[in-house]
């Protein structure tokens, strides 16, 4: 596990242990526009504390961002590059969006403000995601072909992709839903207070590897599963079992739905 990924689930921890954040004056709401020539970025990354994170994957030469940020006292600083607010940073081929500092994305435990800030991002199909929050929705749509790795604490995960590439999502509290709209080349989900559905090309070539405890299940495909108290083991090749379905969730149902288009 990398040390970013580590720091969001200590993170996760200390939060459930009840590490509070001073509340400061009234709310306040501010919104930041950015765009970037997209033909040398290859890959987003964004990390967040608290807020939303939507990708809309179109046909399009450039990465465009709206940030909406809310808090109490905002420490706004307008000389500075986004207000002060939060970092964005052009890395070789990477951009990278967030709370950070340094060289390293870093999350605040106690914020006086209570800073949140959701991301909405427009982005050339191509490009590779690998997009984090804490407390907060990841969200994508359109044919995202590029690479995708999604991870949340507390909020659902809901992926919109082609399939061309391989996907992960994992999060603690909540629900995780991938469409897969033309093709399938491994997926990767993780919950644990939570469902799974994904919804497959009907000509998909997968093998599924699949644990469950507490939840019922449910597949669309033809699937070998294997019950013992206190745990299913669902496995099983479909169309020749090309790629890797791995599933993962301790409370929550899982849905293998068959989609009559893709390949």
């Amino acid at each position: 596990m990398t040390t970013r990924k580590s720091n969001l689930w200590l993170l996760a921890l200390l939060l459930a242990l009840g590490c509070g954040r001073v509340v400061g004056g009234p709310r306040q709401t501010v919104t930041i526009e950015r765009k970037w020539p997209a033909a040398a970025i290859e890959r987003l990354r964004v990390s967040e504390v608290g807020g939303n994170i939507e990708v809309q994957a179109v046909d399009t030469n450039e990465i465009s961002l709206v940030a909406t940020v809310r808090g109490s006292d905002l420490e706004i600083k307008p000389d500075r590059e986004n207000k002060g607010l939060f970092e964005t940073h052009l890395d070789g081929d990477t951009l990278r969006i967030g709370r950070r500092e340094k060289n390293h994305f870093n999350f605040v435990l106690f914020d006086k403000d209570e800073v949140e800030i959701d991301y909405t991002l427009r982005v050339p199909q191509s490009v590779s995601l690998d997009v984090n929050t804490v407390n907060g929705r990841i969200r994508t749509r359109g044919n995202v072909d590029g690479e995708t790795e999604a991870t949340t604490v507390n909020g659902t995960i809901d992926i919109e992709a082609s399939g061309s590439s391989e996907l992960k999502a994992s999060t603690v509290n909540g629900r995780v839903r991938a469409k897969f709209l033309r093709s399938f080349q491994g997926a990767k989900f993780r919950t644990v207070n939570g469902g799974v559905e994904a919804t497959l090309p009907e000509a998909a070539s997968f093998a599924v590897d699949l644990s469950q405890v507490n939840g019922g299940f449910e597949a669309a495909f033809p699937l070998s599963i294997h019950s013992s108290p206190g745990s299913r083991h669902v496995s099983g090749e479909v169309n020749g079992g090309r790629y890797d379905l791995k599933i993962v969730t301790v409370n929550g149902d899982v849905e293998l739905i068959k989609s009559k288009s893709g390949v």
